[in-house]
């Protein structure tokens, strides 16, 4: 079975010359736990963006559970889960509407049955709050 997540030879440096990632090289097997530590500037933000393909690394490559996450994209952002340390969504946005604007991100269609019972899963169905 091919590990969760595999990353080679990746680098990437910025247009300042600035390089965040130098010859990373990662391997996580399914159900390993795993932490990103390191000080300010240290690439962790880099790394990450590079994982969920919101930033292109100069060099090397990453895989997610085999797939490729330069040809495979489509497949690959449906494995990956992010949580942003800041939010920029509006605080005052229902549940739903979140959760219906993440999915458009992947391409998906709002589903609301399915919402609902991920909502009823997490124990958020109070929440929700469907907007007209």
């Amino acid at each position: 079975m091919p590990p969760i997540l595999e990353i080679k030879n990746l680098n990437k440096t910025y247009k300042s010359g600035f390089k965040a990632l130098d010859d990373i090289n990662l391997e996580i097997q399914e159900g390993e736990i795993f932490a990103i530590l390191g000080p300010n500037g240290a690439g962790k933000t880099t790394l990450i963006s590079s994982i969920c393909g919101i930033t292109n690394p100069s060099s090397g490559t990453i895989s997610v559970k085999g797939f490729d996450h330069t040809e495979n994209y489509r497949e690959v952002r449906k494995m990956i889960g992010l949580v942003p340390q800041e939010l920029t969504t509006d605080m005052f946005e229902k549940v739903v509407d979140t959760v219906n604007f993440s999915r458009g991100l992947f391409g998906l269609q709002s589903n609301k049955l399915y919402i609902e019972r991920i909502l009823e899963d997490l124990s958020l169905s109070d929440k929700k709050k469907y907007s007209n």
